[in-house]
């Protein structure tokens, strides 16, 4: 991998808060932990299965190996590579080769008879006949490990007790169990997890929305969230309950309930937990997600957001009920600031065009602007007043009184979002509704 990637993994697991305690930038007892820099201990490792036996060097050509395979696909048997003539080479052979600079690689000698069974923790017993293992490589032409040559000595040498990874490694994992036995090591309980799929039961992946950490991170994700519903994924915990702490997560999880079937991502309930988790934070909390987003859409200017915090934090107060993501934050809130509107020409004639509508808010807007208070009740009674005298629900003067103050046909409750947006900014941008309307029934 190269140091980039290396480096977003680590992001994306801090991101999320998946904290090591052993590792890279962090140290321990089996240092050091990039397989770059553990070439000499993988090579010690090939050269033990080597001088026992286990391991042969093999000097087919690539143009010999696909010859191989293509003769055995057209005879219908299955292309495993047993080695050949080098399988048996005398060692003395062998290192005149290699001393001559013919290239080589490092192979393993797997049994040709018997089974290797992995015990796997969620699946039981899982039998591979060594009969279809071919001789796989442990060490490249270039020097290099294996990606289960590594595995396998790394997880040894680190004293891992489990192996918990994607059921795509089962394949391998016969692999690795036979480079222990060779090395006489322990080895270590394996359990498989059935990878997470798509709603078209595919393999997550772009083509789904999203299949990175930092995918869900950009699209507005909290960590808290996404770590909740991923655990949730399969694990076997109650069904009627989906919001856990990390320490409950953890206290009630056992591998043995795991299920053995792909786990379907819904993006919808991802959402829905999100949503939850967002709610829980304070208006102040909000607000310090909400004040670089607001600053970056150009919804406001950072000043502004400064001069008077209070507001924003009572904004976020009254809206969080109507946010999932924080990337939702721009727009829902993003109206609470600024001039004029611009309104969606359909909607408003919709709204403008009856005439109700066009005989009576003038007066309103004329009552809202002589109120001598701005509050909730007196903007709500200014309303229902003038409503109650026409004798017409309350409705027919909210509806567009709504579009007029926020661009929106739905919102939080009125009175108080109007009350945020403060007189100046509500009256102004009735007097641009009321001109519109005019031109409206002019035209």
């Amino acid at each position: 991998s190269t140091q980039e990637s290396v480096d977003q993994l680590e992001s994306a697991l801090r991101w999320i808060g998946l904290d090591w305690d052993e590792g890279p930038g962090i140290g321990g007892p089996h240092p050091p932990y990039r397989q770059t820099d553990r070439f000499d201990l993988y090579r010690e490792s090939a050269k033990r299965l080597l001088d026992s036996g286990a391991a042969y060097y093999d000097f087919a050509t690539p143009e010999e190996l696909t010859e191989m395979r293509e003769r055995a696909r057209s005879e219908r048997r299955q292309p495993i590579y047993t080695g050949g003539e080098y399988r048996e080479m005398d060692p003395e052979v062998a290192r005149k080769k290699i001393a001559a600079g013919e290239p080589y690689t490092v192979r393993f000698k797997t049994p040709r008879e018997g089974q290797t069974v992995v015990q796997d923790m969620i699946r039981g017993p899982v039998t591979f006949e060594n009969a279809n293992l071919e001789d796989f490589v442990l060490m490249k032409s270039t020097d290099t490990p294996t990606y289960n040559f590594a595995a396998a000595v790394d997880d040894a040498e680190m004293e891992i007790s489990h192996v918990i990874r994607g059921d795509d490694h089962l394949s391998n994992t016969p692999r690795q169990i036979l480079i222990h036995e060779a090395l006489g090591n322990t080895i270590p309980g394996f359990a498989h997890v059935p990878m997470v799929q798509g709603p078209d039961k595919k393999k997550l992946s772009k083509r789904h929305g999203s299949a990175h950490v930092e995918e869900f991170a950009e699209q507005g994700y909290l960590p808290d969230a996404l770590f909740n519903y991923l655990a949730l994924l399969g694990a076997g915990y109650a069904a009627d309950e989906e919001i856990f702490s990390r320490d409950e997560l953890a206290s009630r999880f056992r591998i043995d309930r795991v299920s053995g079937n792909p786990a379907i991502f819904d993006e919808n309930k991802l959402r829905s937990i999100n949503a939850v988790y967002l709610r829980r934070y304070s208006p102040q909390e909000l607000a310090d997600i909400a004040a670089p987003m607001l600053v970056e859409s150009g919804a406001a200017t950072e000043d502004e957001l400064e001069q008077d915090r209070p507001r924003l934090e009572a904004i976020m107060g009254l809206l969080k009920e109507r946010i999932a993501l924080t990337t939702d934050i721009p727009d829902a809130v993003g109206y609470f600031y600024g001039g004029t509107l611009d309104y969606d020409e359909a909607e408003f004639e919709k709204q403008f065009g009856k005439d109700f509508v066009r005989e009576n808010f003038p007066e309103l807007a004329q009552r809202l602007k002589t109120l001598p208070e701005w509050t909730e009740e007196s903007i709500e009674k200014a309303v229902r007043d003038l409503a109650a005298e026409r004798e017409k629900g309350a409705r027919h003067l909210i509806h567009p009184l709504r579009f007029a103050t926020t661009g929106r046909t739905v919102s939080a409750g009125l009175f108080e979002t109007m009350l945020l947006l403060g007189r100046e900014r509500s009256l102004m941008r009735i007097e641009d509704a009321s001109e519109k309307m005019q031109r409206l029934s002019v035209g």
